[in-house]
C-alpha cells in the first residue's frame, strides 16, 4: 500500500496501518522533507503528489487531513484505486455497520450498528458515530466527535474537533462544524456552524 501524504495525519494512519498489520510500501508528498520521513522505521518517499497516479497498481491510502487538498486528490486517482478501509484494532466497528474504500478509522473510535461511511472518509480518533449514520465521501469526523444516532452529513464537510451533533440531525454537504460546537438543527449546504448551541456563521462560496 502507498500512502498519499507524509504529514501528521499520514503518521497517524501509518500507526494504524502497522497495528492491524497492513504493510505500507511507501508515500508522495509534495514535501520531500515531510513530518513522516522523521519517523524511525518510517516507509519510503516516493514521490511528490503529481507522482501518485503511478502508484495506482498498488493499493493507496489517502492520508492527508485538509479536505480541500483531499478532494482534489481524489479526483486525480479515482475511486477503484483506494485501498479496503484501515480500522485501527482499538476502533469498534460493528458487524452491520458498512465502510467503503479508502476510510480510515482512528484509534478507538467506534461506528455502531447500520452506520455507513462512504468512501475516503475518516472517523479518527475517538469518534464516535452512532447507529444509522449516514457519512458522506471524503468527511472528516474530528478526534472525539459524536454523531448521535441517525445523523446524516453531506460530502466534503468537516466536523471539528469534540462537536456533537444530535440525534436526527442532517448535515448538508461543503460544512464545517466547529470544534466543541452542539448541533441541534439541520444545516444546509456550505454552512459554518460553531458554538452550544451551534450558529451559522459563514457560508461557502
Amino acid at each position: 500500500m502507498i500512502l498519499i501524504g507524509g504529514g501528521g495525519h499520514a503518521k497517524v494512519v501509518l500507526d494504524a496501518a502497522l497495528c492491524a498489520g497492513i504493510e505500507i510500501q511507501g508515500f508522495v508528498d509534495d514535501d520531500v522533507d515531510a513530518p513522516m520521513t522523521k519517523m524511525r522505521g518510517c516507509p519510503a518517499y516516493v514521490g511528490s503528489f503529481e507522482d501518485v497516479t503511478k502508484h495506482t497498481r498498488c493499493c493507496l491510502m489517502l492520508a492527508v487531513g485538509d479536505l480541500s487538498l483531499r478532494a482534489g486528490l481524489i479526483a486525480r486517482v479515482g475511486d477503484a484505486d483506494f485501498a479496503q478501509p484501515i480500522v485501527h484494532p482499538s476502533a469498534a466497528v460493528a458487524p452491520s455497520a458498512s465502510l467503503a474504500l479508502g476510510v480510515f478509522v482512528g484509534a478507538g473510535a467506534v461506528v455502531n450498528a447500520d452506520a455507513r461511511v462512504c468512501s475516503q472518509g475518516i472517523v479518527n480518533s475517538g469518534a464516535i458515530v452512532e447507529h444509522d449514520c449516514r457519512v458522506g465521501i471524503n468527511v472528516h469526523l474530528g478526534p472525539r466527535s459524536v454523531l448521535g444516532g441517525g445523523v446524516h452529513v453531506g460530502d466534503h464537510s468537516l466536523i471539528g474537533i469534540g462537536a456533537v451533533v444530535l440525534p436526527g440531525v442532517k448535515i448538508g454537504s461543503g460544512c464545517i462544524v466547529g470544534a466543541g460546537a452542539v448541533v441541534v438543527e439541520d444545516v444546509g449546504d456550505g454552512e459554518t456552524v460553531v458554538g452550544v448551541p451551534a450558529r451559522v456563521v459563514g457560508v461557502g462560496v
